[in-house]
């Protein structure tokens, strides 16, 4: 059984230590000029690309072929760690148990191969759990070929399969019509009259007496800044004001424009990287599920079966999506709030009572009682000096004054003896901080909303017994929350329109919507114009970090990732978000913001409450006179 043979070497010792394990002398190195030269071409590009990325780890793999390696390793061990791979099978990356423990993706990679076959074998093992395939990628073909241009075409197609494009081919020739070299054979999946296809470039020549002719050249070139107008499939569907459809003819392929913040944004990189737009509407219109391709569906199912290159649409990153899929970089943040129906407006009384919290309305009456029953008490039972000491020289008139002070009225007498006075100047100093108060609340009460505070959080709404209405698209945040999900229904965006907009505008409705605040805005901008408003609660539900999908071996991600960090750097995505997310239709807009005068309205309770008086003065008053006139005649 072949094991893989994994060793990592920082010092020019580990090369003669590698050898000596494969039991290959140091010096069975072909000195024919050709594997010199490739040995001299692989170093250089080392050197020049390898040193220069961040990583510093190299994985060389080779098949059979093992008289090149030493002199490799003398020559770049002293630059990078290595680590190689010998004969390894398909299934080894698996069962080892070193290979398990390595968590970070190979980035730098040598490949050391005899003929296509051999590559072929070592290609069936690349799998994005273990290499990063927008990495650099290096073939070194040991044995000389007559047909270059067809070998470097063979492995090329095999690298495109995989979406790798930074890949390059070093293949020797000692042919006697041409000169002694190594060719370096590269592709453009993008050009002039074709897409998507790996078509071998011969783009360097490395020499014995000048190294690469062409040093003007770019070894790894950057190949995915123009797209040629090749098209670009795109898996969406509306979403507003994100992805807004001009002209929706139905699901399928369509010519149609995208419109919205992320349709803006989708323009934008098309023009910038010259590709031609190919928008498949999904539907039904949701995301889906990201999982095994068997069971993706949805604008997933797209990306997992290859049908899109990729997918937009308030895609938010989180971490089962990106088991399966690659996000580009987060160019948006936005928040999940609730449109919940304003609570049920104030009463006439209520809105002389809200302005004291039930703690101070309690303490204020307990207060008044205890000094209406000591006022009864020392009546009852006191001594006319007690009397006079606690209440003054009008006993009878205590009640009344202890009324009149409260509601900010005078006394009728005031009092001589020094306790009495003290005790009707704390009454009054209390009574007056009460009252001054009781207005200002009252006047910042009036000025504030109107109606019932609503719970402005989930657990508070299923406490309250609201019922939850969201959008399919939505519900993925509820996934870990299983008792949420048995509360949530699930509506259509036509039964939204039709029914649940008219019922969020009636008063004390128990019923909330979970939307973005971007389509809360821009829904109102069109609502208010038919006198409706959608209203939000206090607290946010969940923050989305928006993001462009697609395979997780995607090229793309490399010019795309590039382009979306200057639109954010340049302020241009929150210049787009203006155009359709306007704060102030969060607003009441009939609402008004500055100074405000108190309705009459505001006062109906206590016109009540002196109505109410008013008519028991009357019936009293009416008492006093029947029993006035009664006497009369019995005298």
């Amino acid at each position: 059984m072949r094991l893989p043979w994994m060793y990592a070497f920082r010092n020019c010792l580990a090369p003669v230590l590698l050898l000596s394990m494969l039991h290959i002398p140091p010096w069975t190195l072909s000195d024919s000029s050709t594997d010199e030269l490739l040995v001299r071409a692989t170093v250089e590009i080392v050197q020049r690309h390898y040193t220069t990325i961040t990583s510093k780890q190299l994985y060389l793999r080779s098949e059979n072929t093992s008289e090149l390696i030493g002199e490799i390793l003398k020559r770049t061990a002293t630059h990078l760690t290595v680590l190689l791979e010998s004969n390894l099978p398909s299934s080894a990356a698996e069962q080892s148990p070193i290979l398990g423990r390595h968590q970070q993706l190979r980035v730098l990679n040598l490949v050391i191969v005899a003929d296509y076959e051999g590559f072929r074998r070592v290609a069936d093992g690349f799998s994005d759990e273990l290499y990063d395939f927008s990495g650099l990628y290096t073939v070194l073909v040991a044995t000389a070929s007559e047909d270059r241009l067809e070998l470097a075409g063979e492995i090329l197609r095999t690298l495109w399969a995989l979406y790798i494009v930074n890949a390059i081919v070093l293949i020797g020739s000692t042919d006697e019509a041409s000169a002694t070299g190594v060719w370096l054979y590269t592709y453009f999946p993008y050009g002039e009259g074709y897409c998507e296809r790996a078509l071998p470039v011969m783009w360097n020549v490395y020499k014995p007496e000048v190294g690469f002719v062409h040093r003007d050249r770019i070894l790894f070139p950057r190949k995915l800044r123009n797209f040629y107008s090749c098209p670009l499939v795109v898996a969406t569907f509306p979403v507003y004001p994100f992805i807004i459809p001009k002209s929706a003819a139905g699901a399928g392929v369509v010519d149609v424009e995208l419109d919205g913040i992320e349709g803006m944004l989708l323009r934008t990189l098309m023009q910038r990287l010259n590709f031609r737009l190919q928008v498949t509407l999904v539907d039904p219109p949701e995301w889906g599920t990201a999982g095994p391709r068997a069971q993706a569906t949805g604008a997933s199912a797209y990306i997992r079966h290859l049908r899109a290159n990729l997918t937009i649409g308030y895609w938010a990153t989180t971490l089962h999506r990106n088991r399966y899929m690659a996000n580009s970089f987060s160019y948006f943040t936005s928040q999940l709030v609730l449109a919940i129906a304003p609570g049920e407006p104030y009463t006439s009384l209520e809105l002389l009572r809200l302005p004291f919290a039930t703690p101070i309305w309690s303490l204020l009456f307990v207060s008044f009682t205890v000094g209406l029953a000591a006022i009864g008490i020392l009546r009852q039972r006191g001594s006319n000096a007690l009397q006079r000491l606690v209440l003054g020289r009008t006993p009878a008139s205590a009640w009344p004054d202890m009324v009149g002070v409260l509601l900010g009225g005078a006394t009728v007498r005031a009092p001589t003896r020094n306790f009495a006075r003290i005790l009707l100047l704390w009454w009054l100093a209390g009574t007056l901080v009460l009252r001054s108060a009781y207005t200002g609340s009252m006047f910042r009460f009036l000025q504030a909303g109107r109606n019932h505070t609503v719970p402005a959080s989930i657990p508070e709404l299923i406490t309250a017994g609201y019922r939850l209405y969201m959008y399919r698209n939505y519900s993925f945040i509820f996934d870990a929350y299983p008792h949420i999900q048995q509360h949530m229904q699930l509506v259509t965006s036509q039964q939204f329109r039709d029914v649940i907009v008219d019922e969020l505008q009636m008063s004390g409705a128990p019923l909330s919507v979970l939307l973005p605040l971007e389509t809360v805005t821009f829904l109102n901008r069109n609502f208010t114009r038919e006198g409706q408003l959608l209203r939000i609660s206090r607290d946010r539900v969940y923050v989305a970090k928006l993001a462009i999908y697609t395979q997780r071996s995607s090229p793309l991600l490399g010019p795309l990732n590039k382009m979306l960090e200057i639109f954010v750097s340049s302020g241009l995505l929150n210049r787009w978000a203006g155009q359709y997310h306007q704060l102030q239709f969060l607003a009441d807009p009939y609402q008004y913001r500055g100074r405000q005068q108190i309705a009459l309205t505001d006062m109906v309770g206590a016109f009540v409450i002196l109505l109410v008086g008013l008519g028991l003065s009357s019936v009293a008053f009416v008492a006093e006179l029947t029993l006035a006139a009664n006497k009369n005649i019995r005298t």
